[in-house]
């Protein structure tokens, strides 16, 4: 996990700004996944054999992975922008909020059943999915063309400029808005990383009972990712953000003070419920800080928050234990976190990351020849 987040804050944020700078026959993001997705299929399935050869084999094989998955992640978030129209975005995020619990809900379901036949299975059947998606892809992944585009954006840009552009954009108010994502973010992977033991210590029972809790958060997502993402095309995303990070604090004051472990599930799940509603619109929102040309740097900005979040948010909330000497206080650390995020997200301006009527290359060529006239 230490190589993972290594190379999540240092390989996605660069990646997604070269694939700003990408132009091919197959156009800017569909490259980087075509290259990166037969890598990651080969070593999940091979992984499981690596330790016959020791260690090192070990090693090479996770960071190869790691760094097959850096590869693809931007590139993939920036398609949404690519091939959605900004109105539809929130909708098309909660669709994949569905497809991804779903998909995990199966292949786990399928890999408790290869695994008692044999530990390397369900590492093969991982790898033939992703080999599955990759042969998908490559008969029918296509992005719109770019032939609008002056010949002067087709040169490499500096990486760290273009990241530096995306965290500084929306009329200087994107560092609030990342602020509010990180603060976001950082609950729920503190949530992931401490309730089990949290729950274990308080409730007086084992850690598999208390992960009926993250089943519970599990089921309520599946359950409220479409209509979060419908919900915010029609309502506003920030406003449905808003209502979500509410939500959540709620759930994390009565989860401060429930009685019973049953009695935690069910408000679980209105943690989980509440949790879809961000994860629908933020990305969405992101890219509204440029157009399809940028969508790589704006993804990318929008994952290192998030990895930055997976490594400030365990360890804060763990050095907090040690010095109260419990885990009592959980979720008042995380009801803290998300009330900053509920304050730096309502002070944005009005209208800010809200969805445009046009299609994305449509505004993209727009600029592009008002850029021109200037000229």
């Amino acid at each position: 996990m230490g190589i993972d987040n290594v190379l999540a804050l240092c390989l996605v944020p660069v990646i997604g700004s070269l694939s700003d700078a990408t132009h091919s026959r197959l156009g800017r993001r569909v490259p980087f996944l075509l290259i990166a997705l037969p890598f990651t299929a080969i070593t999940l399935a091979l992984i499981p054999f690596a330790e016959r050869f020791g260690l090192a084999a070990l090693l090479l094989g996770m960071i190869v992975l790691d760094v097959a998955l850096a590869v693809w992640r931007a590139p993939f978030s920036a398609l949404l922008a690519e091939l959605i129209p900004s109105i539809h975005r929130s909708k098309t995020e909660g669709i994949l909020g569905v497809a991804m619990c779903l998909g995990a809900m199966l292949v786990l379901g399928g890999a408790r059943q290869l695994a008692a036949k044999g530990i390397e299975l369900p590492f093969v059947l991982a790898g033939s999915l992703v080999l599955f998606v990759w042969l998908l892809y490559s008969a029918l992944l296509r992005e719109p063309r770019h032939d609008g585009e002056p010949h002067e954006t087709r040169a490499a840009v500096a990486p760290l400029r273009s990241l530096r552009d995306a965290f500084t954009a929306g009329n200087g108010q994107a560092p609030q808005f990342f602020a509010s994502c990180l603060l976001f973010q950082m609950t729920f992977q503190s949530f992931s990383s401490w309730f089990t033991l949290h729950g274990a210590e308080r409730f007086h029972t084992t850690v598999a009972d208390v992960s009926l809790g993250f089943i519970a958060v599990a089921v309520s997502t599946l359950i409220g990712s479409m209509p979060a993402g419908w919900l915010g095309a029609r309502y506003g995303r920030r406003r449905l953000c808003l209502i979500g990070l509410t939500g959540m604090t709620l759930a994390c004051a009565l989860m401060h003070v429930v009685p019973t472990l049953s009695a935690a599930v069910a408000v679980l799940f209105l943690f989980g419920l509440s949790w879809s509603i961000p994860v629908a619109n933020l990305i969405p929102m992101a890219l509204e800080l440029g157009t399809a040309a940028r969508a790589g740097s704006l993804a990318g900005a929008f994952l290192l928050v998030q990895s930055v979040a997976g490594v400030l948010g365990p360890s804060l909330v763990g050095a907090w234990f040690d010095v109260a000497g419990s885990k009592r206080s959980l979720f008042l650390v995380l009801a803290l976190f998300l009330i900053g995020s509920i304050a730096l997200l309502a002070t944005l301006a009005r209208g800010f990351g809200e969805a445009t009527v046009a299609a994305p290359v449509e505004v993209e060529l727009a600029e592009l020849a008002s850029a021109g006239v200037e000229s």
